[in-house]
């Protein structure tokens, strides 16, 4: 049976393991991802990592999902963010090969959290769905008769910066407005503080989710402006789409069914009747562990 070595490259955290063809994690751990010169230390890392796995496990192949923008085809990382310093270009598949010998495949994380979620999550019974992740910002990707929908130039899928406001917030990617201004993390963070007074920096989205919890009026009242941001979003998504599904991930789904029932509840007010008859918004299943066992599927199948 195959083996995969698997990574998931995020800001905090490198995660890693092995996993096999049927999506079974052998063995996962941990380490914090490096805060300088990226282009060097993170395939560095992944190489030590695969040397120390490959003393345990027979290791075929390696996948590999990451922050920033991918060029799958070639495993090169086209655009990182500030998150990851030095990352933007690093030619990851490239590396990996010429230094371990096997062949390696790289795709955008939320991407891989996708594929994940349609092999082994909550889209596994559905051929066609939309994935995103609520977190500091908002990620998106899209399955389309199993496959993973990237667009002429492999750009599809940045739904947080769909614009819902055109005269609104200005986003970092220069535009005004985009969905991720309001309905991330940040943005509920960033609402509670300007109506409170209180430094965004002392608050988390935990931080306001308990004080909604506790009857808090003002944290209630931007949680539901927050609701219908989100919803926005979604109706836009189910319009254009017509998935049938929209798997949410990210920090804010943990808050779980209560968040679901307010979700799915302001969505079927909002939506077209005939969409909202048969449309589901629900949980991502896999959470962390998204993002290895999507990058196993990524090696199992894009080789």
């Amino acid at each position: 049976m195959k083996k995969v070595a698997c990574f998931d490259v995020g800001g905090t955290f490198i995660k890693y393991g092995v996993v096999n063809e049927q999506g079974e994690i052998l063995t996962k751990s941990k380490l914090h991802t490096p805060k300088k010169n990226c282009k060097k230390e993170i395939p560095e890392i992944i190489i030590q990592e695969i040397e120390k796995l490959s003393n345990h496990h027979n290791i075929n192949s390696v996948g590999i999902s990451t922050a920033g923008k991918v060029d799958s085809a070639s495993g090169e990382i086209i655009f990182a963010s500030e998150n990851l310093p030095g990352y933007s270009g690093t030619k990851l598949s490239k590396k990996i090969k010429n230094n371990t010998g096997l062949e390696c495949f790289v795709e955008n994380d939320v991407n891989s959290a996708a594929l994940a979620e349609s092999w082994r999550g909550a889209g596994k019974e559905l051929s066609t769905f939309v994935c995103l992740t609520l977190g500091t910002g908002v990620g998106g990707a899209i399955i389309i008769n199993n496959k993973l929908y990237k667009g002429v130039m492999g750009g599809a899928g940045e739904i947080g910066h769909m614009v819902i406001n055109e005269t609104g917030d200005n986003c970092n990617c220069g535009s005004k407005g985009c969905f991720e201004r309001y309905a991330s993390t940040s943005a509920l963070v960033r609402s509670y503080s300007i109506k409170s007074g209180v430094p965004k920096e002392d608050l988390s989205g935990k931080d306001i989710f308990d004080k909604i919890e506790n009857g808090d009026k003002l944290a209630i009242e931007v949680y539901k402006e927050f609701l219908s941001h989100i919803v926005t979003g979604l109706v836009n998504i189910t319009h254009i789409f017509d998935p049938g599904l929209i798997v949410l991930g990210g920090g804010i789904s943990a808050q779980g069914k209560s968040f679901f029932n307010d979700l799915n509840e302001l969505f079927k007010e909002r939506v077209m009747p005939s969409y909202g008859e048969y449309t589901k918004i629900v949980q991502a299943q896999l959470e962390n562990d998204a993002g290895i066992l999507g990058a196993c599927y990524i090696a199992l199948n894009y080789g």
